[in-house]
């Protein structure tokens, strides 16, 4: 029974999927509090991966993937990463990290200033206007982008949130499609802002005072 109950909240060996392109929903936002607000966003150190399920007895592969949470304190986001993707060097301003899978696929995540300030539309009909893209959508604030690039395929999503646009980005092999479709779904559906904390507290302090100079009377 326990190893039932393991499988059922793992989600990890799936056998018999059907291809699906990951739509977004509403951006999932992880709760805020005062605490994490008065946080200092300078120059946070990088937060390690924390394991999010196990049960694979290889400690997670393609055939059976293990997730792991990378939480990027900076920029204020978090995303689930295949343990089976290598951590490598993080971006030297902080706001990315890249994982690998040997030569067949690369992971990024990474985060950037709207500046200057687009909108989701605009940003939407940036990322669409490259090549060979096979598949693109759009909801609220969230976009999906899928294309074809030399030798490879990539799978995008994006969340534009308190002035920062926020990706996961994924460039592949085709020969591993089909097998990796399970983890691009999950990796994409997982990516989640963090209001109030990192940058993401300075822009919400100036966003409420910008609402309340706003309500204020006017003589």
């Amino acid at each position: 029974m326990r190893g039932l109950v393991m499988l059922a909240l793992l989600g990890g060996c799936r056998e018999g999927e059907s291809r699906q392109d990951p739509l977004p929903g509403p951006v999932e936002q992880a709760p805020s509090s005062s605490q994490d607000a008065a946080r200092s966003p300078a120059e946070p150190e990088a937060a390690p991966l924390q394991a999010t399920s196990m049960g694979c007895a290889d400690g997670g592969s393609l055939d059976c993937p293990v997730y792991a949470r990378y939480t990027n304190p900076r920029f204020a986001f978090s995303v689930d990463v295949p343990t089976f993707f290598a951590k490598r060097g993080a971006d030297a301003d902080g706001r990315g990290q890249p994982f690998e899978y040997g030569s067949k696929a690369r992971l990024r995540a990474w985060a950037m200033y709207d500046n200057p300030p687009m909108t989701v539309e605009q940003l939407y009909g940036d990322w669409t206007r490259r090549d060979r893209v096979t598949f693109e959508t759009l909801a609220m604030n969230t976009w999906v982008v899928r294309g074809v690039e030399p030798g490879r395929l990539y799978y995008s999503r994006s969340i534009l949130a308190d002035g920062i646009i926020t990706t996961v980005e994924v460039h592949y092999d085709p020969a591993l499609s089909d097998a990796l479709e399970p983890v691009i779904a999950r990796v994409g559906a997982s990516l989640m802002t963090l209001p109030g904390e990192g940058v993401r507290s300075r822009t919400s302090r100036q966003d409420a005072r910008d609402a309340a100079s706003e309500a204020a009377p006017h003589p």
